[in-house]
């Protein structure tokens, strides 16, 4: 009784937390927002105003998508993989091995939020193909039928770990439930940081070319507990100068 009721307390904290305002010393319970990409995110219109300091050539010149022409693979690892979709888990996409591991090997399991935050599950088809192939099992956010035109949320990302807790994913081979990781492209990234916050059950954060654009919110990142791999493409990438700033300012502060 008691569990329920406190699920319930953070379900109702979640939906009425709001637009989050940073402030220092306050820490909100989720990692939820009313954008995409949760709180440490910043809405789409404000980008410019952040990234004022990145060389004008920087970036690409097309959409977020990965532009590789390779052929679609079952992945260069030990166990080839393919995307799908499982009802068990509406509006995500699923990369797996397409026969389970043999023997007593488990996997760990990857919830991977889109550049952008789209909501095109197949948008890193070949990048997550291959994770897959390795043993992973990956729920990335959207199904594989191009974007929808909106943008995923952190309960997104939430309710596929939640879907893999509950045993959901199993049906791919043995899920270590103790080795889960949130990931994700640019505003995906971001996300990967929202859901991972105050989340115990996230073990690795793994973010690509994002940064903290915010110096207001940089004080969260105190609460994230857990190892992060950080991967900014050098000078040209959008997140490099804040990301930078970020890294430049805690060493300071450790001296």
């Amino acid at each position: 009784m008691l569990k329920s009721i406190l699920l319930l307390t953070a379900a109702t904290l979640v939906t009425s937390q709001g637009q989050f305002q940073p402030s220092p010393g306050y820490f909100p319970v989720t990692g939820d927002d009313t954008i995409a990409g949760g709180i440490f995110c910043i809405p789409a219109n404000d980008v410019s105003k952040y990234t004022a300091g990145t060389p004008a050539a920087a970036g690409g010149t097309g959409s977020e998508s990965p532009t590789g022409t390779g052929p679609v693979t079952s992945g260069s690892g030990p166990y080839p993989a393919a995307m799908g979709t499982d009802p068990g888990l509406p509006n995500h996409t699923i990369y797996a091995p397409k026969t389970p591991p043999a023997g007593n090997l488990s996997m760990p399991f990857i919830s991977w939020g889109n550049g952008a935050c789209q909501t095109d599950g197949s948008q890193y088809r070949n990048l997550l193909t291959e994770i897959a192939s390795h043993g992973y099992v990956v729920a990335a956010d959207g199904l594989p039928t191009g974007s929808t035109g909106g943008q995923s949320k952190v309960q997104d990302s939430r309710d596929s770990i939640n879907w893999a807790m509950k045993g959901g994913a199993k049906k791919y081979g043995n899920i270590d439930t103790s080795k889960i990781a949130s990931a994700g492209h640019s505003c995906g990234g971001l996300e990967a940081m929202s859901v991972g916050y105050h989340d115990a059950r996230v073990k690795l954060m793994i973010l690509f070319n994002i940064a903290i654009f915010m110096d207001e919110k940089r004080y969260l990142l105190q609460e994230l507990k857990v190892p992060v791999a950080w991967l900014v493409g050098g000078e040209k990438d959008m997140g490099f100068i804040t990301s930078w700033r970020g890294f430049h300012d805690g060493l300071k502060q450790h001296k």
